[in-house]
């Protein structure tokens, strides 16, 4: 089934920068020949925490979305679309740090990565930052790609799509709907997040139909 571009768009949406977390993955503990706590340098690895990646579900699907963990370390993510629910899963074992916790809040985001949830995070670059104490000192800063809102309309290019959108809609006007929808949706990712963040969840989903009868 091909997923309807407003949730899959809206769900790869990038977070805001205040929700993203660094850890630290490789270091140079070996090659100074210290303890890893002792390391001065290490690659800053970024993650969501899973309440973040539940919150975007909400936001997205409302109450069409459900979680299921059939067995120790695998989660799967369930998202009613057009009326029937879609699957997708991931594993994960557990941590050091929150043991069983840890492990299931893994699963969750790595099945919610399948969905596209904070995806783009594996695309960042490898960074080397300094530490102090296994901790990085400072994290290093996104590319612009990898905040929201990139590239996106301003306030008069947004009134305009979405007065033109709505209008097109009370009239009925299938082919108005879609040639504003082909003007400013290209197939890019960040063309068609730009669109369906103009529209909650219900305008969405009527755009949607008038695509469809187009």
């Amino acid at each position: 089934m091909n997923l309807d571009p407003s949730i899959t768009d809206l769900l790869k949406e990038p977070f805001d920068e205040n929700l993203i977390h660094w850890r630290v993955g490789a270091t140079n503990a070996k090659q100074l020949g210290v303890k890893p706590w002792e390391a001065t340098n290490g690659i800053a690895l970024a993650y969501v925490n899973a309440r973040d990646v539940m919150k975007r579900l909400d936001d997205v699907m409302g109450d069409d979305w459900q979680d299921d963990y059939p067995y120790e370390g695998c989660c799967k993510i369930g998202l009613r679309i057009n009326g029937e629910w879609l699957w997708r899963s991931d594993g994960a074992g557990q941590t050091d740090v929150e043991g069983e916790k840890g492990q299931f809040s893994d699963a969750f985001k790595r099945a919610a990565v399948k969905w596209g949830v904070g995806r783009y995070l594996y695309y960042l670059p490898n960074v080397w930052c300094d530490l102090e104490k296994g901790k990085i000192k400072k994290p290093p800063s996104l590319p612009e790609w990898a905040k929201p809102g990139y590239r996106r309309f301003n306030k008069g290019e947004k009134d305009a799509i979405y007065t033109g959108i709505i209008s097109a809609m009370q009239k009925g006007d299938e082919m108005g709907v879609a040639e504003i929808f082909n003007e400013y949706c290209s197939d890019s990712p960040e063309e068609s997040i730009k669109f369906w963040t103009i529209f909650n969840r219900s305008e969405r989903r009527a755009i949607n139909e008038f695509l469809k009868e187009e």
